[in-house]
């Protein structure tokens, strides 16, 4: 069956199809238990581009793509709440935790540089029986100056691996684990 459409029918399609298309990852979804309505939140994106929101395309009746409407509404658009402020607020309370999971004794080297200055403020290096649990430094005690980048270096089993970690609020503790199959394996949690 062939459907014959008016040029002004197949633009507005076409018009309509693109936005979908070029909106459709970028608006967020609707929650899953409420119905899109007018006052539904959609999911912030991290942009800070102002996005139009359609909420009415009724009006787009004179060939002008839905959104540029009276009824449409503009919000600047914000980052994820959760991290965007997290991670603009200092917080030096991270502890360097080692693990070893492995079922032989591990002797380990820890050093934890300041990056900004090159400055070794921790470097210790201590034998971790197997199961041995610990803390071995917080970086609260380096007296960091608001939000500052450090590189926590591990050495063991011939191998040295490093992680860098933050003095932001986003970030956690940093661990060094050796792994039950023997690897040194260094990573830090994040929110």
């Amino acid at each position: 069956m062939v459907v014959a459409l008016g040029m002004r029918s197949r633009t507005r399609i076409a018009t309509v199809l693109s936005v979908l298309l070029l909106t459709a990852g970028c608006l967020g979804g609707m929650p899953a238990d409420g119905p899109e309505s007018e006052t539904a939140t959609p999911t912030p994106t991290p942009t800070a581009e102002p996005r139009t929101l359609i909420t009415d395309d009724s009006s787009a009746t004179d060939g002008s793509p839905p959104g540029s409407t009276p009824a449409a509404q503009t919000r600047p658009e914000s980052t994820f709440e959760g991290t965007a402020g997290a991670s603009e607020q200092p917080d030096a309370d991270k502890s360097i935790h080692v693990e070893n999971r492995w079922n032989q004794s591990v002797e380990i080297r820890i050093r934890v540089v300041r990056e900004a200055t090159n400055e070794t403020v921790y470097d210790e290096t201590d034998t971790f029986d197997p199961g041995a649990d610990r803390d071995v430094y917080n970086l609260a005690d380096a007296d960091p100056d608001g939000i500052e980048s450090f590189r926590v270096i591990a050495t063991a089993r011939n191998a040295t691996e490093s992680v860098t970690v933050e003095t932001n609020a986003c970030y956690g503790n940093a661990y060094v684990e050796i792994t039950e199959s023997g690897e040194l394996y260094p990573y830090y949690a994040i929110c």
